[in-house]
């Protein structure tokens, strides 16, 4: 049932009520009989067997019109008479809403409990629930359904009284319930929703009154709900605990937001509800959080690795120097100056890691051409030449996939065999663009793919015995090698929604005809087209 703030009920079932209260409230009398006393005289029902419409006179004081209707309703819902005031209440003349179902002009989130009771299922006589006026809106009323039936009318006498919010909640208080961004709940002592503010459709999308009579820990994700179930029992069981919560709660469209929640039990003789909580979407909250773990994770990582992977190197530079002074030979200077170069790559890399995170800045299109050339400028060796096959465009981070390039290129030249041998093994097309010369010991490939992009090479290639390690942060076969390279490259690549492997692990490349794949060692990245990548999201159109 949809609960409103009300004042206290201003009548009680009829078991529990004098005759003479019932008299003045406009319910039926001792005998069964149904009494209304009006303003123009007119009145139905008489214990003298009087027609229904018959005027009947009462010596009970008046009940006010301008608020309140009475009306015998049958348990179907067809209402058999309907008082003088209904103009008054619902704009509609009482002829016309005689013969109509009642239940018709309930809200339909509130209809099910007056239903209940006018069929005897519920206990409960008094239901707080919307009418539909003329004007196409609807008027809060709270309707008192007697338990007995009325003899003249085969059906029960209903006295439904506004309670519209403005006149029995405090204007400030009624704003707050409506237009306040915090999730208002009442559940009854089942663990059921009796009550949910408006704030429900702006929270969670979720029609107001649409979750009414059902357990709110249906809506808790998997993960979370044992916990939360422990935590939301406990709160109806005992009055003195307050637990506040953290959780994911499934929305209307099928997504999941993060709620934080805290519940407080309501007084005993309370008849809103058992339980009230105050819930708000704590969302952006826990993607800072995640965001703020995942940056304070890698630095964690770079000072572990500073701390440990920088002594060597330096340790190099002290002995190189003490040497050259003892033996005034400046050639051991050489292997500090190696060593100290080392050190440069090594922090450039690390403070990469830490600082790239794992989002990308807003995706801009580009040309996989463009970008390749670029990383070349300013990773590539002289020794070494770039050939770029097919074309693509991209959506995505510019700048991070430039990084992400020039790692690969560092890769491939520093592992590159001494020999060369790189035209034979290449098989590159004269029509195919190029940088670097025709002689180099070392040829690069990139080109675009059926399903993103490929970056080869004609070195030694790697051993699929390393296969599986290529990416992980620290592993190198390279006596100068940082290890973190591949792992910056995973990175890009991963912050974009996208995929990478080594050609021979499942991600075999499906090149163009105008390209042939060096045997090397492969890099074969996957993204979306644009037709499967969601607007705005990075993808690859080759």
């Amino acid at each position: 049932m949809t609960l409103r703030p009300t004042d206290r009920p201003w009548t009680v079932p009829s078991a529990a009520r004098s005759d003479d209260d019932r008299r003045e409230s406009g319910g039926g009398s001792a005998d069964g009989s149904v009494r209304e006393t009006v303003g123009d005289g007119s009145g139905f029902g008489s214990g003298g067997g009087a027609d229904a419409d018959e005027v009947t006179e009462s010596t009970a004081s008046p009940v006010p019109g301008g608020d309140r209707f009475v009306a015998a309703v049958a348990v179907d819902g067809e209402v058999l008479f309907a008082g003088p005031s209904v103009p008054a209440v619902l704009g509609v003349d009482r002829a016309t809403l005689v013969g109509d179902d009642l239940l018709d002009r309930v809200h339909p989130n509130d209809r099910e409990p007056l239903s209940d009771a006018l069929s005897a299922v519920a206990t409960d006589r008094v239901v707080t629930h919307r009418l539909r006026h003329a004007n196409g809106g609807f008027v809060w009323v709270e309707s008192v359904v007697d338990e007995e039936l009325a003899p003249e009318f085969g059906g029960r006498v209903v006295t439904a009284r506004r309670v519209d919010a403005d006149r029995t909640f405090p204007e400030r208080f009624r704003q707050f319930l409506e237009y306040g961004t915090d999730l208002v709940t009442v559940v009854d002592a089942d663990g059921r929703v009796r009550y949910e503010s408006p704030s429900v459709e702006e929270v969670l999308g979720y029609e107001q009154g649409s979750t009414v009579g059902r357990s709110p820990l249906g809506y808790v994700h998997p993960d979370d709900r044992d916990r939360v179930t422990e935590r939301f029992y406990r709160a109806l069981n005992d009055p003195d605990a307050s637990p506040t919560m953290e959780y994911r709660y499934r929305t209307a469209d099928g997504d999941w937001v993060w709620l934080e929640s805290r519940s407080r039990s309501l007084p005993a003789d309370a008849s809103v509800g058992h339980l009230l909580i105050n819930s708000r979407d704590v969302s952006e909250r826990k993607a800072r959080e995640r965001r703020l773990t995942d940056r304070n994770e890698r630095l964690d990582r770079f000072a572990s690795i500073v701390s440990h992977d920088l002594r060597n190197p330096l340790s190099v530079i002290r002995g190189s120097m003490e040497m050259a002074r003892l033996k005034e030979d400046t050639e051991p200077l050489e292997r500090g100056e190696r060593a100290v170069d080392r050190i440069d790559q090594l922090v450039s890399e690390l403070l990469t890691l830490a600082r790239q995170g794992s989002g990308i800045d807003e995706p801009t299109e580009f040309a996989l051409d463009a970008v390749a050339r670029e990383a070349w400028e300013t990773a590539g060796s002289a020794d070494a030449r770039l050939v770029v096959g097919a074309d693509a465009a991209v959506r995505g981070d510019r700048g991070r996939l430039r990084q992400a390039f020039e790692n690969l290129f560092r890769n491939a030249t520093e592992h590159a065999a001494p020999d060369g041998g790189a035209d034979d093994r290449c098989g590159a097309d004269d029509t195919l663009s190029t940088d670097g010369g025709a002689d180099a010991a070392l040829t690069v490939v990139v080109t675009a793919t059926a399903e993103g992009f490929l970056v080869a090479d004609d070195g030694p290639g790697i051993d699929p015995a390393h296969h599986e390690d290529a990416f992980e942060p620290g592993f190198t076969t390279c006596e100068d090698g940082t290890g973190y390279g591949l792992d910056i490259v995973r990175e890009v690549v991963e912050s974009h929604g996208w995929t990478i492997g080594l050609r021979g692990d499942g991600a075999e490349p499906v090149s163009p005809d105008d390209v042939t794949v060096p045997d090397g060692a492969c890099f074969v990245v996957r993204g979306p087209d644009p037709d499967a990548a969601e607007t705005g999201e990075p993808w690859i159109d080759g």
